[in-house]
């Protein structure tokens, strides 16, 4: 029970984090909590998440048994988690930095 924790809900976990961690820094930058752009929000984003994904592939295959000799499975954690980041980080950046926008549009006395 241990190891399929380990082995398969951490790397699912993993792949999830850059765009959750997005949404945290995103949110706390409209909320003028951190100084952070949000250029640099969405960067950081986006290299956590392919960066999580290798770590969440490596730790899938360190969870093989001993005799296998195909790995390709662990290798659509790499993939999806990619995938994920690389569809999830753009929209969020685009949609974060559009309230941003309407926020800050100067009003009209």
């Amino acid at each position: 029970m241990i190891s399929y924790l380990v082995f398969v809900l951490v790397p699912l976990l993993l792949i999830f984090a850059a765009p959750v961690f997005q949404l945290v820094l995103s949110t706390r930058r409209l909320r003028e909590k951190t100084k952070l752009d949000l250029f640099w929000v969405s960067s950081i984003a986006l290299i956590l998440g392919v960066l999580l994904s290798v770590c969440a592939t490596l730790i899938a295959i360190y969870g093989l048994p001993a005799g296998t000799r195909c790995a390709t499975g662990c290798m659509a954690f790499l993939i999806v988690g990619i995938m994920i980041t690389l569809t999830t980080v753009p929209i969020i950046g685009i949609i974060i930095y559009v309230i941003f926008r309407i926020n800050r549009k100067p009003s009209v006395n």
